[in-house]
């Protein structure tokens, strides 16, 4: 019997009902086939790449991790990637199928319930394209192995007639397609000449003459046709074979990839850009311009919307700048979706887009446009296995009132877009004329913040914060201003987003660190190693290559250990969750340091972020702090986070606590640490205990 289960072709059902898993096995089993069951989605990747059966029959209901993540994790890990899956869903119009439309035109879908007689056809068809590739495998002294399983190289199995029997996993990727639909055509049908008779002309083929004599033909340069209706261009060696029943030539293909300099040279002289195949600023000048003529014709209203990803400089640095290009390629995908035939969606530069809305009957329709775009861009990517979280901001200049021509048009839309950066990302504005005087300023910002890089303007405080259960000093908070010699002190929250912006942020908070730890360290050292130390940190510099090594080695350099410091990251900042920002902060933690989510309630993190990230402590947000005494609102708001934090094992700190009101309040909801000025008053012995830690020598 063993021996017999070793011949027998093995198909994995993952499924987590017993009656479904039940049905499948019986079919399987009547088709010659043994199945084998699991009802866990954490086990399906492990039981796929040590058994490579002929196929996964994989239930969309499944749970830790989701159906949809074992897919992808399937189709992004070598061992499994050419393995097929039967994927069965309950309904076709998920949100998630729609999502990750791309992983699914190489995926064998069906909706609930499942005929019978459909299924056998399917599991027919993949024990036979199982029997093909076992087949390739084995001819000759060759490894053919990596052949079928090169995720780069495309192969396909064809018969006397020129008939597709087999397609691997590349050549379905490459040819947009599933094996389903390859199979049973004819080659002729896919190469760039395709045939447009009835019947096939395989035999008067050059493919099929060269190979009848059994020569190897290969052709250095060729065009393939896609199922979307594109072309690709190709490498192929068409191979004959005379050892096996079926199968009378393998036909392996390579995809061409122009190198990014000639792509630049075309894109420049075509006017498209390379990555998207969107057009470029000329183009999209001549648009507006033409919009503008016939606008002043009819009278009509358009519209020019410049969008701006968030973060991208984040995202791009940690998954790198190929899959950086690949999120850019889905958002124009996105952006293009939502636009009408007669609009233009173009690409300035980086993560920069502009939409041309060439007629609106109202000036406010074209903010109904942004809207749909900022919600769709918010919705999150399938980037190669990791799972990113984007939003974008966007700038509207309308016709006649922002200008009329293109680079007016385009400088006011660029103008909106700054201020919707500037009062929070991820929503838009209009453009209007005081906004010149806005951009102005960012850029006045900018040029005073080099200066106060080079000058050193920076101002470093030190407060207590108390723990609430015992009136005791349990850590203290650093905080970083800037003396600005024109516009006074500014707290770090008011210059942070230009820090950020400018790319200038990593540069202050290393001399921040630094500075601090240094005054930290001459401390009196018994008192100073019982207390912890809460410190920001720019998210830039943690996502730059060897940032956590940075802030490690900065800490140990001064005789302090990770465990007594606390580093503080803004919840808006978090536009990458589950990949790699959360392999960051989870080093971060593996080094020893705590994790606070600041200003907590004040973003876009979701709930989820709590579960996955290990942080320590979570802080509430300045602004629900200082609304408690008017707010009945904000004081439920903040009942809910104590209580939901404590929950889950965290503490919740407020700062800026400078009212008795506030005071009272956050310790009758179980707040347990707090700081600022009414906690001074109220902890009569926290004077008595910064003397003893030596605090009173940093005044600030």
């Amino acid at each position: 019997m063993d021996d017999m289960n070793q011949t027998q072709p093995l198909i994995i059902i993952a499924d987590s009902q017993d009656a479904n898993i039940a049905y499948y096995s019986e079919l399987i089993q009547a088709s010659g086939a043994r199945a084998l069951a699991t009802a866990e989605g954490g086990n399906v990747l492990n039981l796929v790449a040590s058994h490579q059966p002929a196929l996964l029959i994989l239930d969309s209901a499944l749970n830790d991790p989701d159906s949809y993540q074992v897919l992808n994790l399937l189709k992004s890990d070598s061992r499994t990637l050419h393995i097929p899956v039967l994927f069965i869903t309950g309904n076709l119009s998920e949100r998630k199928m729609c999502l990750h439309q791309e992983l699914f035109r190489v995926v064998d879908v069906l909706a609930k319930p499942v005929a019978e007689r459909v299924l056998q056809h399917r599991v027919k068809i993949y024990l036979q394209q199982q029997q093909y590739r076992n087949q390739i495998m084995a001819m000759g002294s060759e490894n053919r192995k990596s052949l079928v399983e090169n995720r780069e190289e495309g192969v396909l199995a064809l018969d006397k007639q020129g008939q597709i029997l087999y397609a691997n996993a590349a050549a379905e990727r490459l040819l947009k397609a599933p094996v389903l639909d390859l199979a049973g055509n004819y080659l002729e049908t896919i190469l760039e000449e395709a045939c447009s008779g009835v019947r096939s002309r395989w035999k008067d083929h050059p493919i099929a003459k060269v190979t009848r004599t059994e020569q190897i033909l290969q052709v250095d340069k060729a065009m393939l046709w896609r199922a979307d209706g594109e072309s690709i261009s190709v490498k192929f060696a068409a191979i004959p074979v005379n050892t096996l029943p079926e199968i009378a030539l393998l036909f392996a293909f390579r995809q061409l990839k122009d190198t990014r300099e000639s792509k630049d040279k075309i894109a420049k002289l075509s006017h498209v850009d390379h990555l998207t195949n969107l057009p470029l600023r000329a183009p999209i000048e001549e648009q507006i311009d033409r919009c503008v003529l016939k606008a002043g014709i009819s009278g009509f209203y358009f519209a020019v919307l410049y969008v701006d990803l968030d973060h991208f400089r984040y995202i791009n640095e940690s998954l790198g700048h190929d899959r950086g290009d690949q999120l850019i390629r889905e958002v124009a995908q996105r952006i293009h979706s939502l636009v009408r035939r007669d609009d233009m969606v173009g690409r300035m530069e980086g993560d920069e887009f502009v939409v041309v809305l060439g007629h609106i009957d109202l000036p406010d329709n074209s903010g109904i446009v942004a809207q749909k775009i900022i919600d769709k861009i918010r919705e999150d990517f399938l980037i190669d296995g990791h799972q990113v979280f984007t939003g974008c901001s966007i700038g509207v200049s309308v016709y006649p009132t922002c200008g009329d021509d293109a680079r007016t048009l385009l400088k006011n839309a660029e103008s909106a877009l700054a201020r919707a950066k500037a009062i929070g990302r991820n929503n838009y504005q209009y453009y209007t004329a005081e906004m010149n005087k806005q951009r102005v300023e960012q850029m006045q910002i900018e040029y005073e913040l080099h200066q106060a890089v080079e000058q050193r303007q920076w101002r470093v405080q030190f407060q207590p914060v108390a723990a609430v259960e015992n009136d005791q000093l349990v850590a203290c908070e650093i905080k970083l201003s800037w003396v600005n010699p024109a516009r006074g002190e500014l707290m770090l929250d008011e210059f942070l987003p230009a820090a950020e912006e400018s790319g200038l942020a990593p540069v202050i908070f290393r001399w921040f660190w630094q500075h601090a730890l240094e005054r930290i360290s001459t401390m009196n050292a018994n008192q100073r190693e019982n207390v912890k130390l809460i410190l920001p940190v720019s998210p830039s510099l943690l996502m730059q290559e060897g940032g956590v090594e940075w802030v490690t080695e900065a800490v140990r350099a001064q005789g302090i250990r990770t465990e007594q410091i606390y580093v503080g990251l803004p919840e808006s900042s978090l536009a990458i969750r589950h990949s790699q920002q959360s392999e960051v902060l989870n080093q971060l933690r593996k080094n020893g340091f705590h994790l606070i989510l600041d200003n907590f309630g004040t973003g876009f993190a979701p709930l989820k972020l709590l579960r996955d990230i290990p942080y320590s402590l979570i802080r509430l947000g300045d602004l629900f702090v200082a609304s408690i005494p008017d707010s009945r609102n904000d004081q439920s708001i903040v009942r809910g986070v104590v209580n939901l934090a404590h929950e889950m094992g965290l503490k919740v700190m407020a700062s800026s606590v400078h009212s008795t009101v506030q005071y009272q309040f956050l310790v009758s909801t179980g707040c347990d640490w707090l700081a600022g000025d009414a906690v001074m008053e109220q902890v009569d012995s926290l004077p008595k205990q910064m003397e003893a830690l030596g605090m009173f020598v940093f005044p600030g």
